[in-house]
């Protein structure tokens, strides 16, 4: 009979322990998806406005697409993952702005579906910042580090959004303000990245990122002097190559 109850106590604890290294894994699963849709919110219009402003450079309408796949993707994981109903009813006007987004891909040039666009990305922000608020779970020391290197590559979705916002919509909404908030947050969030106590190894990708940086945000400021929307790509791209190298550093130290 102590054996049975103690079997039984055993197999009890157990099915605990895998339930609840179930939900961790979900909750690890529904943050990496909201921080993925914060990240394409981003990228879908940015790309989508290069491909406004210079229709030739159709290989930036094929990466709105592919962008827009991708929210698909974690939208299907977040309904498949999540059984809070609060985030179900969010998701469900994600996908409707994601919808109205391919629409406008379908008519690509017309004069209203700049704005459209940017509205809908930032009702995707909203949504994928509203579901990553309800996750339960908190991450490591190393996870925020991580995190905090991811945030530095929305930022540059969400700076270079902003920058050619300016040059191709017409609306009065005040794209150049939005941006010069953005930049604040980066530069909060590289002195908080500065901290990090890096080898020597890594403090030279990190002065790097600096230096690459300094030179993205003096191409920033000037939207009213001169608009080189091709420099700043190139140069925002230069930027996020050297966030990477840091990401890659603090995933393999998960």
């Amino acid at each position: 009979m102590r054996r049975s109850v103690i079997k039984a106590a055993l197999l009890l604890l157990l099915m605990s322990a895998i339930a609840s290294a179930a939900s961790v894994r979900n909750q690890i699963l529904l943050m990496e998806a909201s921080e993925n849709i914060r990240l394409e919110s981003q990228k879908v219009v940015k790309n989508y406005l290069y491909y406004y402003n210079n229709p030739r450079k159709a290989h930036f309408k094929e990466m709105a697409l592919r962008g827009l796949a991708d929210l698909d993707k974690q939208f299907r994981l977040i309904a498949k993952t999540t059984k809070d109903e609060d985030s179900k009813d969010v998701l469900a006007f994600l996908d409707y702005s994601k919808e109205k987004m391919e629409e406008v891909l379908k008519d690509p040039f017309n004069k209203d579906n700049p704005a459209l666009m940017l509205d809908y990305s930032e009702i995707l922000l909203e949504g994928a910042e509203s579901i990553g608020n309800d996750i339960e779970y908190v991450p490591s020391e190393e996870e925020k580090k991580l995190m905090k290197l991811k945030e530095l590559s929305f930022l540059i979705a969400q700076m270079t959004k902003y920058y050619v916002a300016i040059i191709v919509e017409g609306s009065g909404i005040n794209y150049a303000e939005m941006l010069e908030e953005s930049i604040k947050k980066m530069e909060k969030s590289l002195s908080l990245v500065d901290n990090y106590g890096y080898s020597d190894e890594n403090l030279a990708h990190l002065n790097e990122l600096k230096k690459d940086w300094k030179v993205l945000k003096k191409f920033y400021l000037s939207y009213k002097e001169i608009k080189v929307p091709n420099i700043v790509l190139l140069a925002s791209s230069r930027v996020k190559s050297d966030a990477h190298v840091l990401e890659l550093y603090h995933s393999k130290n998960l």
